[in-house]
């Protein structure tokens, strides 16, 4: 079984050519990643459902402490879902 190649939110924004930011505002309007802390930036249940997002848990050492958070990537089919919003919302090209 084949490996799917994911892209990380700011990957993902290159290969569009609209801005991380952009992207990550318009995610967050379609309601397929949340806008309130601590979840900000992670995908909601129904885009990991739909297999547009995937939801990678990760750690980092602060000190002693490990401290968790959460690396949205973006899957084939949510990069042809994003491309065609972008080209039906008209979301200005980074530049």
């Amino acid at each position: 079984m084949k490996k799917e190649k994911l892209l990380t939110v700011a990957e993902a924004a290159q290969v569009l050519d609209i801005g991380r930011n952009n992207l990550l505002k318009l995610l967050r309007q379609q309601n397929l990643l949340h806008g309130r802390q601590p979840m900000r930036n992670a995908p909601t249940k129904t885009a990991i459902q739909q297999g547009l997002l995937v939801a990678e848990n990760r750690d980092y050492k602060r000190g002693p402490v490990s401290v968790p958070y959460v690396t949205t990537k973006v899957t084939g089919k949510g990069m042809v879902w994003i491309r065609d919003l972008i080209k039906k919302a008209e979301v200005p090209q980074a530049s």
